[in-house]
């Protein structure tokens, strides 16, 4: 509701159209009016004013010195009011993109690449939400999510993307210090553990029956904290494969002291509503992503 004091947007708008064309009759042509009415409109905004907006001379109009006044603050304001209402509406017809994602993916994978699919899509309004739970995709904006291992939920849809396994990482360092690595003796290491992933570790001893009494660990929160631990040379982490190859071309130091010692640790699916199936940009996401993990997840160290 308008405040008391303040004048019509009408009138405003009036006022704008007259100011500028200096005509009350090419102002009538442009609004679909008669030019009494604008007339009559602009003397309703005088009195609401309390001032004269107009000389009248014959059939000729001017602004006075408070028109003028007027006038440029009111085109100031009626064009941020033209430009808020474009924005709104060029939004409205954009559609919006919401993926989920682990943190892990979205800072290898999405983060750096995500442009080239926006150039495919310059209209999608494409959001990134990083999170390492499962978001409730039917009652949420989120469009697709990239998540590790498939669930029981016939209402969605599951397209695998990638096997992840577990495998342990370190620098050539770290492996001149503690040779026994490469023979599975963890004698005098220390552990570098995910808080959020409390199977990897134990996943991968089962396995190959090694690691049975270790004290010297660190929990980190993230894959990339877990990385960048080993860089600074205080440990071993388990690295998940393929992303570990990702990190070991770009930091040549990195290596897999067992490398033949290789646990499977599920995969990562694209999951999406049933409601969505047979949607284009979806599937071009797909097939996106997927040709992005082959490019930057391949075992080909340079």
């Amino acid at each position: 509701m308008p405040t008391p004091h303040l004048p019509s947007l009408n009138l405003i708008r009036v006022f704008e159209v007259a100011a500028r064309r200096l005509s009350f009759k090419d102002a009538a042509n442009e609004l679909f009016v008669s030019p009494p009415a604008v007339s009559h409109q602009i003397k309703a905004l005088e009195e609401n004013l309390g001032v004269t907006l107009f000389q009248r001379e014959n059939r000729k109009i001017s602004l006075t010195a408070e028109g003028k006044r007027y006038y440029l603050h009111v085109k100031r304001g009626l064009d941020l009011i033209d430009t808020a209402t474009l924005a709104v509406r060029k939004e409205q017809k954009k559609r919006r993109f919401v993926i989920n994602t682990l943190p892990n993916i979205a800072t290898l994978l999405l983060f750096p690449n995500i442009h080239e699919f926006q150039t495919k899509y310059p209209d999608l309004t494409i959001q990134i939400d990083s999170d390492i739970s499962r978001v409730d995709l039917e009652n949420s904006e989120t469009t697709v999510a990239i998540r590790h291992e498939c669930g029981n939920e016939p209402e969605l849809t599951y397209h695998p993307l990638v096997e992840i396994s577990l495998t342990p990482i370190c620098t050539r360092r770290y492996l001149a210090e503690h040779p026994g690595l490469a023979e599975g003796d963890f004698t005098g290491c220390r552990i570098i553990k995910i808080a959020n992933d409390s199977y990897q570790w134990p996943r991968w001893q089962t396995q190959w029956g090694l690691l049975s009494d270790i004290a010297n660990e660190l929990v980190v929160s993230t894959v990339q904290a877990s990385i960048e631990a080993v860089k600074s040379n205080i440990g071993v982490a388990m690295g998940y494969l393929p992303t570990s190859y990702q990190f070991m071309r770009s930091d040549d130091e990195l290596v897999l002291p067992m490398s033949e010692k290789v646990t499977r640790h599920g995969e990562c699916f694209l999951t999406y509503s049933n409601n969505y199936r047979g949607d284009g940009v979806i599937q071009d996401f797909q097939q996106w992503v997927s040709g992005i993990i082959a490019k930057e997840w391949s075992d080909k160290i340079i």
